[in-house]
């Protein structure tokens, strides 16, 4: 059965609904992180096989939520693709990118900060800088500025 990239993030994103109580601040991040199977999917999409790693959490006044890709068989990704992943996933509004190396790898991190609402608030300013892409403007945040404890 092929399921499409509308499909799966969709499910994806209803499951990173459901598991936000359980998502830091709310909980433990080593809960969180016994959760990290839940919310990561492998999927093959123009031409490349991708994982794909959601995450919402509530920070009281506001959302964040944080869609995770890198190749499965490659150290990078197409930035066209990340493009297109980063706004199926999180929206084409207020978006901020970090990106790091693991295990020989470019993990591309992208966020959104959203209102009770579900409308994308702007990102802070400091230690960012903005970028546009094929006419898409986000913000780039340098990962020594980032905890991804």
């Amino acid at each position: 059965m092929v399921i499409s990239l509308d499909q799966v993030a969709e499910h994806m994103r209803n499951v990173g609904e459901q598991l936000v109580p359980y998502n830091f601040p709310q909980a433990d991040p080593k809960l969180e992180n016994d959760l990290f199977i839940l919310k990561t999917r492998e999927m093959f999409v123009d031409g490349y096989w991708v994982m794909l790693h959601y995450n919402k959490a509530d920070y009281k006044t506001y959302f964040v939520e944080t869609f995770q890709v890198f190749g499965k068989k490659t150290p990078f990704l197409s930035f066209s693709l990340v493009v297109k992943l980063a706004k199926k996933f999180l929206g084409g509004h207020h978006l901020a990118l970090s990106e790091i190396l693991k295990d020989n790898r470019k993990i591309y991190c992208w966020t959104v900060a959203v209102d009770y609402d579900g409308r994308p608030m702007v990102p802070p300013q400091k230690e960012t800088q903005v970028c546009t892409f094929e006419g898409f403007q986000y913000a780039y945040v340098d990962p020594r500025h980032t905890n991804f404890y």
